[in-house]
């Protein structure tokens, strides 16, 4: 299926993509590419897939859960040790305006 500029155009707006300052080449080549995808989809469609179910991960079993436990690995004061700057026990950064 061939794909025009306009509905480069198009698809790119729906993506909130501004495409308008692409030159003539850029357009015809991002045509190009998703000619070759839309290409790529029909040949896929093509495959017989009844009877395959759903696969809603590439991973086949499920991990463990973990506890939920908060754990202390360090002190305040070891994680401000190499601070440049600190006030107290916290990080002195300069103010955001």
């Amino acid at each position: 299926m061939p794909v025009s500029k306009e509905q480069v155009l198009a698809t790119a707006a729906l993506a909130r993509l501004d495409l308008t300052r692409a030159g003539g080449a850029d357009l015809d080549r991002l045509a190009a590419q998703l000619e070759a995808i839309v290409g790529y989809m029909d040949i896929l469609n093509q495959i017989d897939t009844s009877g395959v179910e759903p696969l809603y991960s590439p991973l086949r079993h499920t991990a463990p859960p973990r506890p939920d436990t908060a754990v202390k690995t360090r002190s305040a004061e070891e994680i401000l040790a190499n601070a440049p700057r600190r006030q107290g026990r916290f990080f002195a950064v300069p103010p955001v305006l």
